[in-house]
């Protein structure tokens, strides 16, 4: 690729409006899919009696699941922001939520900075719920952050584990080895309350502990959706 191609195809990359168009047509594809596809939805009746216990929750995805984080709430009766950095690609999933009804959080140079953190947290005690990939935004892949953990021992709110599988989909060539499902599937999106107890102090081997068991945890219910897809083995 020659430098002239580089640079365009970087100012491209960055452009606002390219990112709000590409955001459109994935918003739409994840539309179509839901649409058309003989879809299982299952455990949101948890999230719902979480959120009426506790005002919020912590919503966490694998950055290979996000395809269709547009429907991991239901914004009708609920408020939910999502966190994103400020790398091309996590620019496109805020625009891409942002056009479901999201709020956006945007983490500069891909660091959650003390601004954020606070903006969160007085969210998550008012009642507004995060969503989060606790592997991004650069992974490794399906290694879980001690992000989550923090704002639940913050907050005291539960977390939620948010997937979903497709019998027939694209494997993107990304680090997240990205799920783009297929229209016409079989499709299951599925909800789990992760029932650990974070208590309000924590050191940080505890924290570690917590993290690895939350991993361990997205992990099987990221099995359990593909299983009820149809297939024999983790999806990954």
């Amino acid at each position: 690729m020659t430098k002239t191609a580089t640079t365009l195809r970087k100012r491209i990359a960055n452009s606002a409006f390219a990112n709000r168009a590409v955001a459109a047509v994935f918003g739409a594809w994840a539309q179509l899919v839901r649409a058309t596809s003989r879809r299982e939805e299952e455990g949101w009746a948890q999230v719902e009696t979480a959120l009426a216990t506790h005002g919020a929750v912590i919503i966490v995805c694998w950055h290979q699941r996000l395809m269709m984080t547009p429907f991991m709430f239901d914004l009708s009766k609920y408020r939910c922001r999502s966190l994103t950095s400020d790398a091309r690609a996590g620019r496109l999933v805020g625009h891409i939520h942002r056009h479901f009804g999201y709020e956006s959080v945007p983490m500069p140079r891909g660091i959650l900075g003390a601004a954020e953190m606070r903006l969160i947290l007085k969210g998550l005690r008012e009642g507004i719920s995060i969503g989060v990939s606790p592997d991004g935004p650069r992974g490794p892949a399906r290694v879980a952050k001690s992000t989550p953990i923090q704002w639940a021992r913050s907050a005291q709110v539960p977390v939620v584990s948010f997937t979903f599988s497709a019998k027939h989909y694209l494997t993107w060539p990304t680090w997240d080895r990205l799920i783009f499902p297929l229209p016409f599937t079989k499709l299951h999106l599925r909800w789990r309350v992760w029932e650990a107890t974070v208590p309000p102090k924590l050191s940080e081997a505890e924290t570690a502990t917590l993290a690895e068991r939350l991993q361990s945890f997205m992990d099987a219910e990221a099995l359990a959706a593909d299983q009820k897809v149809g297939h024999n083995t983790a999806q990954l």
